[in-house]
């Protein structure tokens, strides 16, 4: 023991006290004392001198001296670990303290007494309280306009939210009352079951009817609107020749996504409140996008709008994926695939989350799409992924719709376009990849409650998942700049080639074009403008359907030039057709690439209503490969197999176009 001191030597209460050494000259040591009475060594933390000083003689008896310095412990910790605070109830406190603490205790007790009352439910009454005080005044104040009629509905939506386990409840109740019993027997399965059997061919034979109906109205109004039925039927055998399971193609989905495209297009096109109802939420879609430009406008300046992409849509899917990330916090996008997933799922016979992520294409635009059912991703099919990638390609979504009517393109057109993408998207994509697996509901609702529980507040579930689009930002700008610079090297490469044969401005597009011809015919175009509907095909994927876009609104403006200038000359207008241009001689004016017809312009509108180019194709896969790391290698070899399906499901709604002309 003595020696054990000489080695640590240590200084008593008398020495501290008596100042032999300064404050600063102590460090902390660990002690190691015998017990003679246990004889076993414990370990003591004390102040012992520094060993340069000179040493002074340790006594028998050790004394504790207890260091309650701020800021001694440089241990770290972090969320996951159980922080104990020192016992500090023998301290002595002083009349302020214990006023605090008395006052904070009384107001703890009489707060968990009525939360205990109102069965925690209290701030939430309070905050019902005062929003159906403010939903009151508001429709007091005025119920006539749009806004009103849209508070109406939100609040609706919202209580059906709230209130959906005490809905699941009642439904509950009132299926004990009709079976008397909790869970569904077997005598009501048997019943279900038959009623479902006979639904479903009743739905059969009403869905044959109305598009015969269809057919035969068209014929008789135009025999021409028939003439891309041919190519409705050509598409679906591609598909299905070119299908890897051919075998387990579930042709009930194929059938009800042909029916609804029929549907659709009734309800878009001949109803005009169906055209007014995606108007609107097209519209409150674009409204809530444009509050991304306060951020882009603060973090890049005012001109950011010059590099747009870059800096104004790109970051835009920062604020989409927090805003989704809320909403999978608050349980609302749960409810919402369960119910029009599930509602799509009886008539297509597919699962909720491809169907409800389908859905969603056609008001939200491809990298939206996937970010919204990011959560679902990594547990979804080969068909299912397959299905919500070439949605992406199928449809343009919301934002676009404000720049397409700026450059002069039909809005009704692209509205009924966008909606009958979604069906064309079932059919093709369920020919070419059907469904092999057995859906996993269950484990899709357990992704679903996980992700709502994942998030300790609203605030920290809204950064978590803006922070989370930073990789795939960082692979959509590496993906888009690499492509452009590999098609523009393609194309001078190309044009390289044609200049040695004396062929001038050869390019992907210009050969695209004719490799398109057959299919323009076959959505029904007139024959003498299939040429130049090829070429703008051609644009859109070799290039961007942007660009196709404003290639038609160019053929637009000069088939109104062409009206307007036999309106004003009559008989005497005279015309001259060089190659594909067309001179008003009258005027001295050239229409550069002439025009199309009134048809072939709607026809095309409708089949170019998709981002199926190669830049997006570009810009989805690198979105993809960050979200699913490991499926790297298959997303990379079925992407261009996903670009090619939804040029396919494209042209099979410019073939609806025709028909319904």
């Amino acid at each position: 023991m003595s020696s054990m001191a000489e080695q640590n030597p240590v200084h008593t209460e008398k020495n501290i006290n008596n100042g032999d050494l300064h404050i600063e000259e102590l460090e902390l040591k660990e002690v190691r004392v015998q017990d003679e009475t246990t004889n076993e060594m414990t370990c003591r933390e004390t102040e012992v001198a520094n060993p340069l000083l000179e040493e002074v003689p340790a006594p028998n008896i050790v004394v504790e001296v207890e260091d309650y310095r701020l800021n001694d412990d440089k241990s770290e910790w972090s969320d996951d670990d159980t922080v104990e605070e020192k016992d500090v109830s023998s301290l002595k406190y002083g009349l302020m303290s214990r006023a605090i603490l008395g006052c904070r205790d009384f107001c703890r007790r009489k707060l968990a007494f009525v939360v205990s009352k109102t069965r925690g439910y209290l701030l939430s009454v309070i905050l019902l309280l005062g929003y159906l005080a403010y939903f009151i005044a508001a429709m007091c104040y005025s119920f006539e306009d749009e806004s009103s009629h849209r508070l109406l509905g939100c609040t609706i939506l919202g209580l059906i939210i709230v209130a959906r386990k005490l809905i699941a409840q009642l439904f509950r109740k009132l299926c004990f009352l009709v079976t008397g019993s909790d869970h569904v027997t077997l005598v009501w399965k048997k019943r279900l079951t038959t009623c479902t059997f006979f639904s479903r061919w009743l739905m059969y034979g009403l869905m044959c009817g109305i598009m015969i109906w269809v057919i035969v109205d068209k014929a008789i109004a135009d025999p021409n609107n028939l003439r891309s039925i041919p190519g409705i039927l050509i598409i679906m055998l591609i598909c299905l020749f070119c299908s890897n399971s051919p075998h387990k193609v579930n042709y009930h989905t194929i059938f009800w996504s042909v029916g609804l495209q029929f549907l659709l297009a009734l309800y878009v096109l001949k109803w005009k409140y169906g055209k007014a109802s995606v108007t609107w939420v097209q519209e409150r879609i674009s409204e809530f996008n444009e509050n991304s430009d306060a951020g882009s406008r603060l973090v890049f300046g005012d001109n950011y709008k010059e590099h747009y992409l870059i800096f104004g849509a790109l970051p835009l899917f920062f604020f989409i994926n927090g805003m989704m990330t809320v909403l999978y916090y608050c349980g609302a996008m749960q409810l919402i695939i369960n119910v029009v997933g599930n509602t799509l799922t009886f008539v297509l016979g597919t699962s909720a989350v491809e169907s409800m992520a389908v859905a969603a294409g056609v008001f939200m635009e491809g990298v939206a799409t996937i970010t919204a059912f990011k959560p679902y991703l990594n547990d979804l099919s080969k068909s299912e992924l397959f299905l919500i990638m070439t949605s992406c390609f199928s449809s343009i979504g919301s934002t676009f719709l404000a720049i397409l009517s700026q450059i002069g393109v039909s809005v009704d057109l692209l509205i009924g376009a966008m909606l009958l993408s979604a069906p064309a998207t079932f059919t093709v994509c369920k020919l070419l990849m059907p469904e092999t697996k057995l859906k996993k509901r269950n484990k899709m609702s357990d992704i679903g409650n996980l992700e709502k529980n994942k998030y300790p507040n609203i605030l920290d579930a809204f950064q978590s998942g803006a922070a989370a689009m930073a990789s795939a930002f960082i692979n959509v700008v590496i993906s888009a700049f690499a492509l452009v610079c590999l098609i523009s090297w393609v194309n001078k490469t190309l044009e390289w080639f044609g200049d040695r044969v004396g062929v001038r401005n050869v390019s992907i597009e210009l050969i695209a074009s004719y490799l398109l011809y057959p299919v323009a015919l076959g959505m029904g175009v007139e024959l003498e403008d299939c040429r130049k509907v090829a070429a703008i095909l051609g644009f859109r994927l070799g290039s961007s359907n942007i660009i196709g876009f404003l290639k038609l609104a160019e053929l637009k403006r000069n088939r109104l030039l062409y009206e307007n200038y036999l309106t004003q000359f009559g008989s005497n207008a005279t015309l001259t057709f060089q190659n594909d241009d067309v001179i008003l001689d009258m005027l001295g004016q050239t229409l550069k690439q002439g025009f199309i017809s009134v048809r072939s312009e709607a026809i095309l509108t409708y089949s170019l209503c998709g981002l199926s180019s190669i830049l997006s194709a570009a810009i989805n896969m690198g979105v993809m490969c960050a979200f699913l790391p490991k499926k790297r290698k298959w997303i990379s070899r079925i992407c261009f197999a996903a670009l090619i399906a939804g040029n396919l499901a494209n042209t099979m709604t410019g073939c609806f176009a025709c028909l319904f002309f």
